[in-house]
């Protein structure tokens, strides 16, 4: 081998050079050049989701003043309407409303249960429950329950159940249960009050359960 290369002239040499630089080339173009080539493209979308991103980010910055005020005023909006919920249960006052209704819309007040109140979803909030019983037939339940909407006091209304009565009549008598809840705001500045656990009272047409009886007269 090394007479070989001895016996190799200048000719000979140039050609293995020529040979040799040749290969090196075809393998920095397949190992470095074509690689490099094919992520060109994955950089380009690369550089235009950053791009992208970089655009979101300028104009949610620039929108950052205007989201704080409004955060502020909706907080300060849900703190104001908090303030207006009473700072006490005032059960007197909603038995008085209900009575009211149910002598106005002619159904009979059967039972009232009040179970104790707990915190709700919303914090400084305390709920109260008044689980109502009522008989009547459907026009007389409709416009009850159409009273118990603009009934003066935050209230929301759950687990409405309707039963037919005995009566086989064209308008038989429905008993009706459903629960409503009423809220107090015992955040600062608000008086705490204990819970207390009532009793089932019998009632007749828009008669309003005894406060002196009941568990759940006035605080």
């Amino acid at each position: 081998m090394v007479a070989l290369l001895a016996r190799m002239g200048q000719r000979e040499w140039a050609i293995v050079s020529i040979v040799v630089a040749l290969l090196l080339g075809l393998l920095w173009y397949f190992f470095v050049t074509q690689p490099l080539q094919n992520r060109i493209p994955d950089l380009e979308a690369n550089i235009q989701q950053l791009q992208s991103e970089r655009d979101k980010g300028r104009a949610a910055q620039a929108a950052l003043p205007q989201l704080r005020a409004t955060i502020a005023q909706l907080e300060a909006e849900r703190q104001a309407f908090l303030r207006e919920l009473p700072p006490t249960e005032q059960i007197g006052q909603v038995l008085s409303l209900l009575a009211q209704r149910a002598r106005e819309s002619g159904v009979v007040l059967k039972t009232l249960n009040r179970t104790p109140g707990g915190p709700s979803d919303v914090a400084n909030v305390r709920s109260t429950n008044l689980a109502i019983t009522v008989e009547s037939p459907f026009p007389e339940l409709y416009v009850f329950l159409k009273q118990l909407e603009n009934l003066q006091r935050f209230s929301t209304i759950s687990g409405l159940n309707l039963a037919l009565g005995g009566d086989q009549t064209a308008n038989p008598p429905i008993n009706t249960s459903l629960t409503m809840t009423v809220y107090t705001y015992t955040g600062q500045g608000s008086e705490a009050q204990p819970a207390v656990q009532g009793q089932p009272t019998q009632g007749q047409p828009g008669q309003a359960p005894n406060p002196s009886s009941q568990p759940g007269g006035r605080p």
